[in-house]
């Protein structure tokens, strides 16, 4: 049988990641090939080293198509927060008589906001309904072969930064690649990660990257509002640097030893330096550093979902994705307990998979095999 894979990108705020899979059995995916390669990132919605993008994006397919011998055709690119926008619009249509609502009435809907001019530096990557309101009924999901003399939709309108999308598209001109397609990250991440039922009421979706922490509003098939902001778990392991006088690499092998419930005034963490030397690092001072940037996230969160949620915002429930915080022992409950509300891991739906900082590209992928 034919191999029916795609090919995904995420593009994370300090490396690339690629993915080649298919649909396996039961829902689950077959990975063809994976790789990844760090790169200077991003901050506050521009590329560090612009010029160096294109090498890093070559260094990462020079090492999935050292493993995928096929010839790749199409791509689909992640697009993360900072390089993206939701705007919500409300589109009509009437009808003379009562009509049964049908696809192309559906389309006409969607076109109708695909065809409206939003900004000259940005393009519509998507546009999602929410939810769909039929003479005096609202709030419907499915108005197919339902009858109506009006119908409204409620669309989340996807945008992403124009010259994102140029300078990919240059790079994999470049490449041969013959066709790229763009899909909003965070949105792929809340429809992978949330069922059904659980996108009925509105969920907060925070992803905690590297350099970059996202918010998503995700409700039904849509995304109702998204931010972010440029601070994640690399400024955790630089505070850690700073404050116990050690380089950044000593930092990264300290912080997988922090456990955040624990306290004692006289216990340590024990850290071996490439000297050879053993440091003992203060538990709790260790501990009230990490805490203060996870606090400092929080906050930032908090006043992200304080100016987007108009109600209703303490009975939102909140998933964590991402590896800035989730992979810190404790980690997300002292988020939880910054937050002052209840925070559960975004888990993919797969077994052997089901790790938060999976759920980015997972959730491409499921995305790209469903488009």
């Amino acid at each position: 049988m034919a191999e029916n894979c795609v090919t995904v990108i995420e593009i994370g705020s300090s490396k690339l990641s690629c993915m080649i899979a298919e649909r396996g059995l039961n829902n689950t995916f077959c990975i063809k090939a994976k790789a990844s390669v760090d790169y200077a990132g991003f901050l506050e919605g521009d590329f560090v080293e612009k010029a160096y993008l294109d090498d890093a994006v070559m260094t990462l397919f020079s090492q999935i198509t050292s493993v995928y011998k096929k010839k790749i055709k199409k791509v689909f690119v992640g697009v993360p927060a900072e390089f993206s926008k939701v705007i919500t619009e409300n589109c009509q249509l009437n009808f003379k008589n009562r009509h049964a609502i049908s696809e192309k009435d559906i389309d006409n809907i969607i076109a109708s906001a695909s065809s409206a001019n939003y900004a000259d530096d940005m393009d519509i990557i998507s546009v999602n309904p929410i939810s769909y309101t039929l003479d005096e009924a609202k709030n419907i999901q499915n108005p197919l072969k339902q009858k109506c003399y009006f119908i409204s939709a409620d669309l989340s309108v996807v945008l992403c930064k124009a010259d994102f999308i140029k300078q990919f598209n240059k790079i994999f001109s470049k490449m041969n690649i013959e066709q790229v397609e763009y899909i909003s990250e965070p949105l792929a991440e809340g429809l992978f990660i949330l069922a059904e039922e659980e996108r009925e009421r509105t969920c907060i979706v925070i992803d905690v990257g590297a350099r970059s922490t996202s918010v998503a509003f995700i409700k039904n098939n849509a995304m109702t509002n998204l931010t972010s902001f440029s601070m994640g778990g690399s400024y955790i392991t630089s505070d850690l640097a700073e404050a116990c006088g050690i380089d950044y690499q000593e930092a990264r092998r300290l912080k997988k030893q922090i456990v955040l419930s624990l306290k004692g005034a006289d216990d340590t963490y024990e850290l071996s330096t490439l000297g050879g030397k053993i440091l003992k690092l203060p538990l709790n001072f260790v501990n009230e550093a990490v805490c203060y940037r996870i606090g400092l996230i929080a906050s930032t969160v908090n006043e992200c979902i304080r100016v987007f949620a108009k109600e209703y915002v303490p009975f939102y429930p909140i998933y964590l994705c991402g590896a800035g915080i989730s992979k810190l022992r404790g980690g997300k409950d002292y988020l939880a307990k910054c937050l002052n509300r209840n925070v559960s891991y975004g888990t993919p739906p797969i077994p052997g998979m089901d790790k938060p900082e999976l759920a980015s590209i997972l959730g491409l992928v499921s995305t790209a095999l469903n488009s």
